[in-house]
């Protein structure tokens, strides 16, 4: 697979704003940035927009808001004792 990724989904260290979510990649599911920081601001901006991060140590952050996604709220969690 040859993978394409747009210049505007590399975000620097400062806190530069995501992409549009319409512009998230099929392949890999989501995908709509990379890099940045795990700064609280970063990730506050993040989850609003229904993005979340995915990283490993010594890797650059890659930044999802896949197709379909799950929305949970709080009212509909029912935890069973067991």
């Amino acid at each position: 697979m040859n993978l394409v990724i747009p210049e505007e989904f590399f975000l620097d260290a400062q806190d530069a704003p995501f992409p549009d979510i319409d512009l998230a990649l099929d392949e890999p599911n989501g995908l709509i940035a990379i890099g940045g920081d795990l700064s609280s601001q970063r990730l506050i901006n993040a989850y609003q927009q229904g993005i979340f991060p995915w990283y490993g140590e010594n890797e650059p952050v890659l930044w999802y808001a896949p197709n379909p996604r799950m929305i949970m709220t709080p009212e509909a969690l029912h935890i069973l004792k067991v």
